[in-house]
């Protein structure tokens, strides 16, 4: 009996001293490594990084600060976002719960009747209940008590899994903080697009002004027989030609609007607002900063990062999962066949077991489980990567771009000032007979043309300031 007990004993042990040895083969691949971020975006020494202050202090604009603070509260994405983070939490309760012990309270009735020539009725149809009586063939149960399960986190399995529900539940809070920064963004975007517009509405109203004055001074000459139709015809097309781009301008004006009530969260409604602000928008000094602050301050990097923790403790979980469990389970009730005798002491009964499981038929499919989450943790790593590069390239694109935006917007400033001198010579020489009215016809398209593309580059230098914000991880805060 002894030497059959050791057997049993040795025969345990050598199927758990296997699966240790085997579980040693399974590795977590190391990560790969990539050429590290560089010091510094372009040859600027500053390392401050402007866009940690709150978008409220950033953008100056009363209108489109409360836009923007509509949308923060009503915006569909960023409700669901919040969703998101309430689900990723509820995941992190459920798997720290999992580390605790399953207590369950229970509460039986019920009655049981031995069939006769069995085993069960052979032996207890002679034996004694109480008082004499025999025990029945149909005998009533009675159970009220506790009922408890328990997997000893002995590998850290769970604990890993917790850990990975907490990087994600962390990673969903920063997806949030990226949906918020790409939000605002875009709502600055539209909003000086929208006031770029109404600009360029008043200077198309402007040159019309100005066309119909020059044709009704081509009428007079041409009862006076100093010009002919074909120049009257020619100013009234292209007067014509500026109220058509003017109501299409007024379309495209009313589809942003409606573009941000959207993001707002509300019904088409006019967007009050000072065209003016467009050209004395207040401008802070943004400077760039070092690539490295970009790790701490963009929210999607920061949740590529969490992502990334997360998969490594999953890896680390599939691993454990070839290891042996132990499973604790117990039992304390009152048990009576009565319940005049169910709450008596000796009616108490209890029990607790311990057991260990390994895997040996399914390891298999435990080996897929753990290859799925290897590939899941290469992904992840590569994603990383990828946000920390794409990243440092907006940042440094953004950059390059409001340089040269800036010398792009300084020369067609002198363009139109030229243009709008020659419009002037044009009049006159044209008044004293010197030019004909296509030198008037064309000054005057060639400085409407270069006041709107002016108009376009101030609007492309508001939104590049935008897009460095948002590049650099602005407007979470």
């Amino acid at each position: 009996m002894v030497q059959r007990k050791m057997k049993i004993q040795f025969t345990l042990l050598l199927i758990i001293l296997l699966q240790l040895f085997s579980c040693k083969s399974i590795q977590i691949p190391a990560d790969r490594t990539f050429a590290q971020i560089p010091n510094q975006f372009t040859e600027s020494k500053d390392s401050t990084l402007l866009p940690t202050i709150q978008w409220k202090t950033f953008f100056a604009d009363r209108t489109l600060v409360s836009l923007i603070d509509s949308a923060l509260q009503n915006n569909f994405d960023l409700m669901t976002a919040y969703q998101n983070i309430e689900i990723a939490k509820a995941n992190l309760r459920f798997s720290k719960g999992m580390l605790m012990p399953t207590v369950s309270a229970n509460a039986i009735a019920g009655v049981n009747k031995y069939g006769n020539y069995t085993q069960e009725w052979a032996g207890n149809s002679t034996t004694i209940m109480r008082d004499e009586q025999l025990i029945p063939q149909q005998l009533p149960d009675y159970l009220l008590g506790f009922s408890a399960s328990w997997e000893a986190d002995i590998w850290g399995k769970l604990k890993n899994q917790k850990q990975a529900a907490q990087s994600r539940y962390l990673a969903s809070v920063e997806g949030k903080n990226w949906l918020q920064t790409n939000l605002i963004a875009e709502i600055a975007n539209q909003y000086f697009e929208l006031l770029a517009i109404d600009n360029q509405i008043e200077i198309l109203k402007e040159t019309i002004a100005l066309q119909e004055k020059s044709l009704a001074l081509i009428k007079i000459q041409k009862e006076a027989g100093r010009s002919n139709a074909l120049a009257v015809k020619q100013f009234e097309a292209q007067i014509l030609n500026a109220k058509s781009s003017a109501k299409l301008l007024t379309q495209t004006q009313l589809e942003i609007e409606n573009n941000i009530n959207l993001l707002a969260g509300r019904y088409p409604q006019k967007i009050e607002r000072t065209s003016g602000n467009f050209e004395h928008f207040f401008y802070q000094k943004i400077s760039e900063g070092i690539p490295s602050q970009l790790l701490e301050n963009r929210p999607d990097i920061r949740m590529a990062g969490q992502e990334l923790l997360a998969t490594r403790f999953d890896l680390k979980s599939a691993k454990k999962a070839f290891y042996p469990s132990l499973n604790i389970n117990s039992r304390l009730a009152f048990n009576a066949f009565s319940p005049d005798v169910l709450f008596s002491l000796p009616s108490v009964a209890y029990n607790i077991f311990g057991g260990l499981s390994a895997p040996l038929l399914n390891r298999s499919a435990i080996q897929a489980a753990f290859n799925t989450a290897s590939a899941v943790q290469k992904s992840a790593l590569f994603n990383y990567q990828k946000s920390i590069v794409t990243g440092f390239t907006e940042v440094y694109n953004q950059v390059k771009n409001m340089e040269n935006l800036k010398e792009v917007y300084d020369l067609k400033n002198q363009e139109v000032n030229a243009l709008d001198t020659a419009i002037s010579f044009s009049n006159l020489l044209f008044q004293t007979n010197r030019a004909d009215y296509l030198e008037v016809l064309l000054a005057q398209q060639n400085f409407q043309q270069a006041k709107l593309d002016l108009m376009q580059y101030r609007k492309q230098q508001r939104q590049s300031f935008v897009n460095l914000y948002k590049a650099l991880g602005g407007g979470w805060r």
